[in-house]
């Protein structure tokens, strides 16, 4: 299963993704999402780990898809408490541009 996590706009499409590709900038800390059951058509197991350093999460979760391979692992963003949703919203829209 395939890891999702968010990667820097320069990075081409068919790249062999590498930390130095990872969107690190986004957020100072990271949470490592795993879902085990992500086929069911019923809501899967989760599991949240963090909050992390954007290296930590990174090979933890590089760690835990080689391992179980067909869960569904995401490394995703934890946004500062001081930013609006506004800004959230930006940042959000940005990075899809």
């Amino acid at each position: 299963m395939p890891l999702i996590y968010p990667v820097s706009e320069e990075t081409p499409d068919d790249a062999d993704t590498t930390f130095d590709d990872f969107a690190d900038d986004w957020s100072q800390t990271w949470v490592v999402e795993i879902d085990t059951d992500h086929e069911s058509e019923e809501e899967g197991d989760y599991v949240r780990l963090g909050p992390l350093a954007a290296r930590e999460a990174w090979d933890l979760a590089h760690e835990i898809e080689e391992k179980r391979q067909t869960w569904l692992v995401s490394i995703l963003p934890i946004f500062p408490v001081d930013m609006s949703a506004d800004d959230v919203i930006e940042q959000i829209e940005s990075d899809e541009d």
